[in-house]
Order: structure tokens, then sequence, then C-alpha cells
């Protein structure tokens, strides 16, 4: 008797657990509409697609491998549309279809980030709407300065915006190229503020080749809408929802071009390189916008070249070797050298190709194994540089012990980048005795180690984002800036608010940061110090410790 009444009560105090872990794995479900802005008519055959991005209450997703894919949804006659067998956590929800912008949830203007949609174990989320805009289309033609069409011209659309180094710099949206006419037409453009560029040669396009009846005249300036050089002073064009803009018209002049010649030989062996690539870049490239030299002729007897057709202006002459004719693979064989043209041509140029060297590391988990960290062996260390180039270092993968080894290394200043393992921060990255976690210059062979430092002891943020009556906002990008080492972008952290105006941040690096949110915020603003500095005294200051939580009220500061 005794022992059956043990039982049972071992049976009951089990069952509230059980119920717990049932409702803890219940799925939850979300379901909406996707309609027409402005008439709200329902949209047919909409794409709507649902990807997790966190779980429960904003914690990191915990899987080993690539994340699971959710297979996206085609909308009924109804515009309707529903995800069942879902997982707690949040997740990114788009909907898009032809002749619409493509929409994301929560996002607070049209092509604006979009907010997280957090959803509990066994929630069935409904009215999830998406109001799509329709998508517009920018038109032009282009002719030289007798108005006769030029053909083969690059027409890009784009926005302005600032790199982590706080240049201003050209983010490219959509292209197209002029036709026989001179005409050219981008269709399902994203309404907004955009700048057009029209320039004979684009690194966003690709090298053209003409037809055999064409003739492809050199020297046309690359310009910018409404028809200036300086992309300085280019003028924004305003593309509406659903307007046609047929008038983004050019006017292209063409400059005098000159000549560049010189040699290119081995610096260990003297000799003339069988397999270099010689090539001119501007110093400080146009928006990407470079130029098309009729030809580069490389003598591989003698090592001599010649290029053709290149307009004033700053520039890198560069040689890359190869292993095989016709390119690849890199040996790791470079030289550049700058050079100015302005009404010359330029003679004489000596491009001696020199080896990269190795730089050998280690990285090493504060206080613990590195074999604790999921998917620690997909970890790449490699070096970006701070200036364009055209030498890339491989992305070596770190072996068990933490070692690593960076080929192909040359002379600069770069960052030292990583791709971070889940909840871990770069606590300091050292080359030998000097701290290099901004950046490092590079003069030549290293012999000292680079030694990473990871840690997973980082404090986290539970926010809360209200306006200025304290109430709750949702699509809201949060972006917590350190009060030093500015110039670590590692140390920055985002987010943005989902439904309830609540956000999370993770991984944290202990120290003093200001925590901003704007309402409406131009992509990377927050990269131009002049601006970030009109809103310092009205950020929110935040104090993180190694593995706090720091819950915190944001007041949503006003648009750009």
């Amino acid at each position: 008797m005794i022992v059956m009444a043990a039982l049972i009560l071992v049976l009951q105090s089990a069952a509230p657990f059980e119920q717990s872990q049932q409702a803890q794995n219940a799925k939850a479900s979300i379901e909406g509409f996707v309609v027409r802005a402005g008439t709200n008519e329902p949209v047919a055959r909409a794409r709507v697609t649902v990807f997790r991005t966190a779980g429960p209450g904003g914690s990191p997703l915990q899987q080993a491998g690539p994340p699971q894919t959710i297979p996206p949804m085609t909308t009924d006659s109804q515009g309707h549309f529903v995800f069942r067998d879902l997982d707690p956590g949040s997740y990114s929800v788009t909907a898009q279809r032809n002749g619409f912008a493509r929409q994301a949830y929560g996002e607070r203007a049209t092509g604006r980030p979009g907010a997280p949609l957090t959803i509990l174990a066994g929630q069935a989320l409904k009215d999830v709407v998406f109001r799509l805009v329709p998508a517009g289309t920018v038109g032009g033609r282009v002719t030289d300065s007798t108005g006769e069409p030029i053909a083969g011209i690059s027409i890009t659309i784009g926005r302005f915006t600032y790199d982590p180094t706080g240049k201003r710099t050209f983010q490219p949206i959509n292209f197209a190229r002029t036709d026989d006419r001179g005409e050219y037409r981008m269709y399902w453009i994203t309404p907004g503020r955009y700048y057009v560029n029209a320039s004979p040669a684009s690194a966003f396009i690709g090298f053209r080749t003409p037809n055999s009846n064409e003739v492809v005249e050199p020297g046309y300036v690359p310009t910018w809408y409404p028809g200036t050089t300086d992309e300085s002073s280019t003028a924004a064009i305003e593309l509406q929802a659903g307007a046609e803009l047929r008038t983004v018209d050019f006017t292209l002049t063409q400059q005098p071009l000159f000549r560049i010649r010189g040699r290119v030989f081995d610096a260990r062996t003297g000799q003339a390189a069988r397999n270099a690539n010689v090539s001119v870049n501007p110093m400080k490239p146009t928006g990407g916008f470079g130029i098309t030299p009729s030809s580069v002729n490389y003598n591989s007897a003698n090592g001599t070249f010649e290029i053709r057709d290149v307009p004033p202006g700053s520039y890198w002459v560069r040689a890359i070797n190869f292993a095989n004719p016709g390119g690849g693979p890199y040996s790791g064989d470079t030289a550049q050298v700058p050079l100015e043209i302005s009404n010359v041509d330029i003679e004489n140029v000596v491009l001696v190709l020199t080896p990269g060297f190795q730089i050998k590391g280690r990285i090493e988990l504060e206080g613990g194994s590195l074999s604790t960290l999921p998917n620690i062996e997909r970890t790449r260390v490699f070096l970006t540089p701070l200036e364009p180039m055209p030498f890339g270092s491989p992305q070596d993968p770190i072996k068990p012990d933490g070692s690593f080894t960076i080929d192909n290394v040359h002379p600069g200043e770069y960052r030292i980048n990583l791709g971070m393992p889940q909840n871990t921060f770069i606590q300091s990255i050292r080359l030998g005795q000097t701290d290099v976690s901004s950046h490092v210059t590079i003069l030549g062979p290293v012999s000292e180690s680079l030694e990473i430092l990871l840690s997973t002891r980082g404090g986290r943020i539970d926010g809360l984002m209200v306006d200025k009556d304290r109430k709750p906002m949702q699509g809201i990008q949060a972006v917590l800036i350190p009060d030093r080492q500015r110039d670590r972008r590692d140390l920055f952290r985002f987010a943005t608010s989902d439904q309830t105006g609540h956000f999370t941040m993770n991984a944290i690096a202990p120290g003093d940061y200001k925590l901003f949110a704007w309402e409406d915020l131009e992509p990377g603003a927050y990269n131009d110090p002049d601006f970030l500095r009109k809103y310092e005294a009205v950020a929110t200051p935040v104090q993180i410790s190694e593995s706090s939580t720091s819950t915190v009220e944001v007041k949503v500061l006003s648009g750009n």
C-alpha cells in the first residue's frame, strides 16, 4: 500500500513537468494577407518568405550546420498565406511580387529594414498584413555633344551611404545599358530618392563586348545626373510609387587620352614574368565607375607593356603574376606603383614583382577551450585592406589547436576580421606586443605571431523602444556604439525592435557605450562622424560589465 501511494505521488509530481515540456515544445503559426497599398486589393501569387533569426527571448540560435530553411509560401487568390509548425523565437518575414517593391514586415518606410516578428510556443499569430507599394521605372537617353546617341553606356542607379571608415560611398540598386538609340530603362525600382550615373565602364556590370558592326569611341567621362562629373554636385531624383521617369537624360563629353608604357620583372630572377596581368586602376574610384583602356598589351618575352587611352587622373598601375597562362591560380607575386596623368604620355614605368609573405597566429578562448564553441572549425581569419587593393588574403581555416596561417600578405594597412563564433566577442588582438585590434600596418615580412583572444563573458541588453509618449515602437534599429575605440567595428551591435517594441543585443564587450535609435535612418548614416556628433548628447548611455544583463528603455530620436 505504501509503495502504491509513493508511485502515485511520483506520477503526480511528474505530470506538471511533462505538461510544461509539452507547452515549451508546442509549435506556432504565422498567418496573414498581402494587399495592394492604398486600395487594399488582395495580391495573389505573392511570395512570402520566413527566416528564423533568434530563439525564444532573443537568444542566439543554437544549431549545428547551416540554418534550417523554411519553404516560402505563395498567396492564394485572396492574398492569404499561413506558415505552420514554427518553433518559438524571432523571424524575419518578407513579401514580394513582380511589379511591387519588396516589403519586410515592420519596415517604417519603403526600402528600410524590417522588424523581427516574435512568436511564443503554441501561439497562432494572425492578421499579419503586407501592403505592397507599386514599383517605379527610370529611363532616359544618352547622347554625345553633337546629339548622336551612344550605345553601350552603363547606367547605374543607387544611393550614397557611409562605409565603416566614414567614407561616403555609392551603393548601386539597379543597372542598365543603352541600346542603339542611346536609350535605357530600369524597371521595378523601389520608390525612393536616388542618384544616377552614366559611365563607359562600371565595376557593377562588368565589361561589354561590342558587336562586329559597332565602333566604340574612347574617352567618354563618367557623368552624374543631371550633368556633372563631380559626385558631390549630383542631384537626386525622387521616384514615386508606380511612377515612370522617362527623361533622366545624359550628354557625355570626351576628354584627351594618354598612354602608359613600362616593364614588369620578377625581383628574384630579374627576368620578365611570363604570365603577368597588368592593369590601371583609379586611386579614388568614383562610386565603382572606372575606365576602359582600349588595349593593354603585355609582351611576356621581355616584360614590356603598353596601356592606351587612359584619361587624366591619379592611378595605381598594377601587375599580378599567375601560375598558368590565361590566369589562375594566383601565385602571390604582385607589384603596384602610383601614377599621375595630366597632359602627357607616361614612359618607363617599372613594376617589380615580389612574393607575398605569411602571417602566423593563434586564436584562444579566455578561460576555456575553443572546442566548446559551436562551429569553431568554420571560423576564418582574414585581412581587409583599408584602401582598395587587388591583393586579397586567402581565408585560412583555423586548426583544432587554434593556430592559423594567412598567406600572400602584401604591405599595407588592414583590419583583422574573423567569422565570429556565436556568443563571443574579441577581447584583444595583438601582433607581438602591439595592440592591433583596430587596424594593423604591415610594412614587410612579419616574424611576430598574431594572437587573437575571444571571450564568452559578454554582456546583454534587453531593451524597449518608445516614442515621446513612452508608447512602444516596432521596426526601429538600435545602434550600440562604444564611447572609445570607435574604429573597432567589431564592438558595434545592432538590433531592431519587434512588434512589441522589444529588442535584444548579445555578446557585448564590457565597457561604456551609447545607444542610438532613429525613427528613420539612411543606411550607414551612423558611420558618418559629423552626423553622429549631432546626437551624442541625447543618446542613451549604457555601461556593460562581464556577463551582465542591462534593461534599457530607449527614446527614439526624430528622423535624419
